[in-house]
């Protein structure tokens, strides 16, 4: 049985709230205990909470994880394949990052992904390649694994999987989070070596967006993809 899942709070994604992706990733990773070795797909129904040691509990198909009463995600078997956005060459991606959006715009600079904000995260900027399709550049670093060359826990490549696809629309306009969230990770990342990350916009009806992400090793191996639903953010009661 696996035990409780807890995120650090270094690794938010809205400032009181964990990071998606990387926490999907550590739901998925928990969940294998019941569900085996197979994709897991992870729908976050509440805010995962930073701090907090969340319980896991199989139902039949399914896991769910557990703020004390408060049902924050569930996982099951992930359904049908991934379509990986095509490779783009590191060296292309340089402009679209220029243009990436500035700390004032982001709706969450402090994001541990994405966060033009933050010194200590993934420091992804993914920009624009042509309408729908996001790009950038990765390279782990040491803060993420004990040296060089060494393999990252499996959550950060579901973390650099995340927020690329979000940027497919512009989410400075129009807020949105993470909903569902399912990654296959075929080559673990290493620390110091530079990988791409393309984001593409799979269907979006202004309410909830549909995106797909892969990422690549530099030399254009595909390393992981993932699916996404994204939805509008909620406004906050005044």
């Amino acid at each position: 049985m696996a035990g409780p899942v807890v995120v650090e709070r270094r690794f938010n994604g809205p400032p009181e709230s964990a990071q998606g992706g990387y926490v999907c990733g550590l739901f998925a990773d928990a969940a294998r205990a019941w569900l085996g070795p197979e994709p897991v797909v992870v729908t976050l129904h509440e805010p995962p909470p930073l701090g907090v040691a969340m319980r896991a509990q199989a139902s039949g198909a399914r896991v769910h994880f557990w703020d004390r009463e408060r049902l924050v995600a569930s996982a099951a078997r992930g359904r049908g394949a991934i379509a990986a956005p095509e490779f783009v060459a590191p060296s292309a991606l340089a402009v679209a990052e220029r243009a990436y959006v500035t700390v004032e715009r982001h709706p969450f600079a402090s994001c541990f992904v994405c966060g033009p904000g933050r010194g200590d995260g993934l420091g992804l900027a993914p920009g624009e390649l042509s309408p729908g399709v996001t790009g950038c550049r990765w390279t782990p670093d040491a803060s993420l694994a004990a040296r060089p060359g060494e393999p990252v826990p499996v959550e950060f490549a579901w973390a650099a999987l995340d927020c690329p696809g979000g940027w497919t629309v512009d989410l400075a306009a129009a807020p949105m989070v993470l909903n569902r969230f399912c990654a296959e990770v075929l080559e673990v990342p290493v620390v110091g070596a530079e990988y791409v990350v393309v984001g593409r916009r799979d269907a979006y009806d202004g309410h909830a967006l549909k995106t797909t992400t892969a990422l690549y090793r530099g030399d254009g191996v595909l390393s992981a993809k993932a699916s996404a639903t994204w939805v509008r953010l909620r406004p906050v009661d005044s």
